[in-house]
Formats: structure tokens, sequence, C-alpha cells
């Protein structure tokens, strides 16, 4: 930690790769050079996340990104106000699927271009 820090910032994650940003500010200098003492916190849930954020221990958070609405609007355990500058969110996301899900799908009218709408409606 840099000692001449002008702030000191506590921030809770989950190891996944969308944190690489939150991760590298903190373990590669980033965040020091720009007078920011990051303390960085890897969590095992979402809800730990949601939680400590809500209660302060965190003054920011890599969140899923429905959580934030959900705490603005008083519909998690513990309502908080939250805003969110950005997303960390780099094309990374998915949702994956069994082989045996695909083939019922496919079964009916899916197709391998992952057209939304047929997609859906399979």
């Amino acid at each position: 930690m840099d000692m001449g820090a002008e702030h000191q910032i506590t921030a809770g994650f989950m190891p996944l790769f969308d944190s690489a940003v939150l991760v590298a500010a903190g373990e590669l200098g980033f965040a020091a050079r720009e007078g920011i003492d990051l303390a960085l916190h890897r969590e095992t849930s979402w809800a730990n996340i949601r939680d400590r954020i809500a209660i302060g221990h965190f003054d920011l958070a890599h969140m899923l990104g429905p959580m934030p609405l959900a705490c603005n609007l008083g519909l998690t355990p513990l309502a908080s106000e939250t805003i969110v500058p950005f997303s960390l969110g780099l094309g990374g996301n998915c949702v994956t699927i069994s082989n045996a899900v695909w083939a019922g799908m496919a079964a009916r009218g899916a197709v391998p271009d992952l057209d939304p709408a047929r997609a859906g409606a399979a």
C-alpha cells in the first residue's frame, strides 16, 4: 500500500474475467499512481458483495448489472443507494448450455448463428 496515497478505497470483487480492470488497477500500481490506496477484497458470492457494499465495508464493488438496481429499489435485504459509473463487462459474458439443451433448441428452430428471436422462440 502506498503510504502517500491521497485516497483510501476498499473494493470488493468476484474473481471473474470482467474484474480484471479493477484487479490490474490495484495489483499493477495504476491506482497508486493516481494517489489511490486501493485495497482489494476477493469475495466468494455476489450476496457478500451486495451486503458488504450496503453496510459500508466497501467503497466500490464489482457487481452483477441488476444488483445496483435492486439495491436502489429496496428489493434486497439491505437496501442502499448505489451509483454505477461504468460497466466492467467487456463482451465476455455469456449463457452456456449443454449439448442436450442445444439439440432440443435446434429441433425447435434455433440456428447456429444464434439469431436472438429464433433462439428465444426455441
